[in-house]
């Protein structure tokens, strides 16, 4: 789910740009760091954890804020 949802975005947001995966335990004040190295000023990072749970950061870099999000997967198919 996680990542057909994160090209489903980056399909809709034009001008994303798309990093690797970050390592498990590293601190969150790096995606600040790579975000700026970037030239971005908003932020989205997907966080799987124990394969089953999808969390969305969004963030506004350099001053905040930060909001949190848990994705989640609809069974029923929307209408055609």
């Amino acid at each position: 789910m996680s990542r057909h949802l994160m090209e489903d975005l980056r399909t809709l947001l034009p001008h994303s740009k798309k990093d690797s995966k970050i390592e498990k335990g590293v601190e969150l004040s790096i995606v600040n760091e790579i975000a700026e190295s970037k030239n971005c000023n908003k932020c989205i990072l997907f966080e799987n954890r124990r394969k089953s749970d999808l969390y969305m950061w969004f963030a506004n870099i350099g001053s905040g804020p930060t909001i949190k999000f848990q994705a989640e997967s609809s069974k029923y198919d929307l209408p055609n």
